[in-house]
This record gives structure tokens, C-alpha cells and sequence, in this order.
């Protein structure tokens, strides 16, 4: 059989490689701690990737985050409310003495649904303080920042991604594949941890 993929006969949140699904419960956790995540909106036929930070809303089962009210994002999502998120989590760099089996460690999740422009002042502002209390947990409103006011809202825009489908994906092993036709084995040193640079997402220095 010819190698294919197309949505009429594969759902976008179906995984081709399904021994890496993963449950429910597992993508809540992964979604709930990861610190940025990437949300695709287009323009017409142009596609664009935003990177932002979030929080995911379990009570709604939707994905928030903020912006200004005017700008690409705010422009993409008044003309088309279907968007893409992913966010991940990158662990070790897997070394090979194979070129196909060079990888590295990944949890990743991918939501597919609806965008909507939050206008009710109850859930903009539970939102925004879900933001807060997820990225800066030691201060405390009343006490270390002032509250929400009008005439901040009226200069965010608070968006929701209601989310229609998910999946999770990991591949967390300890190594990779080997050439088993000859080739010398790579030395021990190359799998020890952070070894190579670019471990765990970390920026390559200059």
C-alpha cells in the first residue's frame, strides 16, 4: 500500500504513530505545566505561529491567553476561528553511529478548535489572574499587585481556544537506534547527560 496521509480518512488529532498516544489524563498534566505553547492562526491562505504563554482551563476545557487588541493575532482570529496549539517539552539529545537514528527525548500535545474573543468581564479577568497565579505563584493579589482594572481590559484582548480534539505524544527513551551492520559503536561519553549543548531546549550559547 502506497504511504499517504489525508483528513478524510485520518481525524488531525489521530496520531500516524499510535504506540506513542498517550491518555487524557497525561495530556492534562503535560498542558498544565508546560510554560509556552505556539497557537497557528492564518490569514487567508497564510499561516502564522504565535508563541505565548497560556493556561488551560480544565472547568472549560479551553486554552487562555492574552494580547493586544489590535495587531496579526487579533486580525488572523477575527477572520478565521479555526486554530491549531502545540506545546512541548524536550529532554535529552539521543545520539546514534547511525545517521537515520539520530532523536532526542519529547512530550509533546496538540489541541485543534474554536478561538473566541473572551468579553465578559467575570471570565477576562479569571483568565488573566489564571495567568498570573500559573507563571508568578509567590505573589498574591491584594497584597504584592493590584487588582484588574476597566481600563486595563480595554486594551487586551483575552482569548479562549475551546477545544474540540487533543493528543499527547511521548517519546522519553533512554537511546536510540544503532547501526547493526558493522559500524563501531559510539564511545560511552557521548550518553551522558547534557553531554551535547542543546539538551533539553537549552539555547545553544554563542
Amino acid at each position: 500500500m502506497a504511504r499517504g496521509y489525508d483528513l478524510d480518512s485520518r481525524p488531525a488529532h489521530q496520531q500516524r504513530r499510535g504506540h506513542l498516544k498517550q491518555s487524557e489524563d497525561w495530556i492534562r498534566d503535560l498542558i498544565t505545566r508546560l510554560p509556552l505553547g505556539y497557537f497557528a492562526t492564518r490569514w487567508d491562505d497564510q499561516p502564522f505561529v504565535h508563541p505565548m504563554t497560556f493556561v488551560y482551563a480544565a472547568d472549560k476545557h479551553c486554552i487562555y491567553m492574552h494580547g493586544s487588541t489590535v495587531g496579526r493575532r487579533r486580525a488572523n482570529t477575527d477572520a478565521h476561528e479555526k486554530i491549531c496549539f502545540c506545546a512541548a517539552e524536550m529532554g535529552q539529545l539521543l545520539p546514534s553511529n547511525q545517521a537515520l537514528h539520530f532523536s532526542a527525548q519529547y512530550r509533546s500535545v496538540m489541541a485543534f478548535g474554536t478561538v473566541r474573543h473572551v468579553t465578559a468581564e467575570a471570565e477576562q479577568k479569571a483568565a488573566l489572574y489564571a495567568l498570573i497565579d500559573k507563571y508568578f505563584p509567590p505573589l498574591k493579589l491584594d497584597a504584592d499587585y493590584s487588582p484588574i482594572r476597566p481600563e486595563d481590559l480595554k486594551i487586551t484582548t483575552v482569548y479562549a481556544l475551546d477545544i474540540d480534539s487533543w493528543s499527547g505524544k511521548e517519546n522519553w527513551k533512554e537511546r536510540t537506534g544503532m547501526d547493526d551492520r558493522g559500524w563501531p559503536e559510539l564511545d560511552e561519553k557521548y550518553f551522558e547527560p547534557d553531554v551535547f549543548p542543546m539538551s533539553r531546549g537549552r539555547v545553544k550559547e554563542e
